[in-house]
């Protein structure tokens, strides 16, 4: 399925779009201090829409429940019962709204509406259509929508994937025109790498599209990578700032400016973070057909990473990607069936995690990769295997030493970057 919307309405009106995540919404307390920010701004008289994601970790919570009742719940009911974290934030940020005097309601993703067409759980958004919350905006009131859902074409709830919400904000942004979209977090935006584990790591002002996508996809956690995607082709700049500290921000820059640092400095590599992702699991298929395997999870689509593909000296097939440890259970029901069908066999390896460099022109300049092995054998890491194209090389290295690779190639490419090259390479 593409990552655009198909059809798209016209609201005729200049509206806001701001998101609050889930780990902003985790108390009382932060509702109503995110409310009170979204009514200073409906008192200067912009026209809001609030979209907004489960609290804190009420979606684990939901999808653990369904774990007990049963190994594999079915799709659309998990649809239905994922939705309602969404709707009950929706439901108390409009309390909270209404409290401080401001008209406001909450909406479904549907009511709101939100088409989407694809697999319960990985829905893709389809059409947007402006006129409910045009006629709320119209009334004066504050839209509060439920993200992370929308309507199917047999009229049921289905969910956009973990960190769907994100996706929900953009698509609104594309479906009244907006030319901004604003995520509020738990963090000041985007760093080089994260924080937790790089201390100090610098915030990226700027960064364009391409390269944040790059990262979202690899690990940073930020933003969903289809959420950027859909920024950049409806050219919407995405803003990403703390909810409790409004100062400090990154721009997504999504309508086609270059400031992802193709001009950095010349003679080393054009990297412009560190990412990584603790929960994969790379899958080996060996024998049978490894494009069946392939068609088998691209069907239920679930995006992999890291394909390796070749031919051992008894001519036995040996492909190997990596895929989200979240529908690996899901995954192997079916793929273990489609390979042994054709005579092959499957493995996981779950011990290992993923750390990449994303940047421009990774491909163009050798060192890249050899001061990457180099830092990580320095320390002692084992590189088990490695991908590279021009915006990204990932290393998959073992789970439990996934935060030395990141410090280890974030000293080896961006700790000793002067001011201006952090200028250069940013902006």
């Amino acid at each position: 399925m593409p990552y655009a919307i198909e059809h798209l309405g016209r609201s005729g009106m200049d509206i806001a779009i701001r998101k609050y995540g889930g780990s902003s919404l985790a108390t009382d307390q932060q509702v109503a201090s995110a409310a009170e920010q979204v009514a200073q701004a409906h008192n200067r008289g912009t026209s809001l829409v609030v979209v907004v994601s489960a609290r804190g970790k009420r979606t684990d919570g939901l999808v653990r429940s369904a774990a007990g009742l049963s190994r594999f719940p079915d799709s659309l009911e998990m649809d239905k019962l994922l939705a309602t974290g969404e709707a009950e934030s929706a439901a108390l940020f409009a309390i909270a709204l209404r409290n401080l005097g401001v008209p406001a309601e909450s909406l479904s993703g549907a009511r709101a509406g939100l088409r989407a067409v694809g697999r319960h759980g990985s829905g893709f958004v389809s059409e947007v259509d402006p006129e409910p919350l045009r006629r709320r905006l119209a009334a004066g009131r504050v839209a509060v929508v439920s993200g992370f859902q929308a309507l199917s074409p047999e009229g049921e709830t289905i969910t956009l994937g973990r960190g769907g919400s994100d996706i929900s904000a953009v698509a609104l942004a594309a479906g009244h025109r907006a030319r901004t979209c604003e995520i509020c977090t738990d963090v000041d935006g985007v760093h080089r790498a994260d924080p937790r584990v790089v201390v100090g790591a610098p915030l990226l002002t700027r960064i364009d599209a391409e390269t944040m996508s790059e990262m979202a996809f690899s690990g940073a956690g930020v933003m969903h990578a289809r959420a950027v995607e859909l920024a950049a082709a409806h050219a919407i700049d995405v803003v990403v700032r703390n909810s409790a500290d409004r100062t400090r921000q990154t721009t997504i820059v999504g309508r086609g400016a270059d400031v992802s640092g193709t001009g950095g400095i010349e003679g080393r590599a054009g990297v412009v973070a560190v990412t990584h992702d603790r929960a994969v699991t790379q899958v080996v298929v060996k024998g049978g057909s490894g494009v069946a395997a392939l068609n088998t999870v691209a069907s239920m689509e679930i995006p992999v990473d890291s394909v390796t593909w070749g031919v051992g000296p008894s001519d036995e097939l040996r492909m190997a990607f990596c895929m989200p440890d979240a529908a690996l259970e899901e995954v192997l029901a079916e793929l273990t069936g489609a390979v042994r069908g054709a005579n092959g066999s499957v493995e996981t390896r779950r011990s290992l995690g993923k750390v990449s460099l994303v940047g421009v022109g990774l491909l163009s300049r050798p060192g890249t990769m050899i001061g990457a092995l180099t830092a990580l054998r320095d320390r002692e890491i084992d590189a088990q295997c490695v991908s590279a194209t021009q915006a990204r090389t990932t290393f998959l290295v073992p789970r439990a030493r996934v935060d030395e690779a990141v410090v280890a190639l974030y000293e080896e490419f961006l700790l000793d970057l002067d001011e201006r090259g952090l200028e250069l390479m940013s902006t």
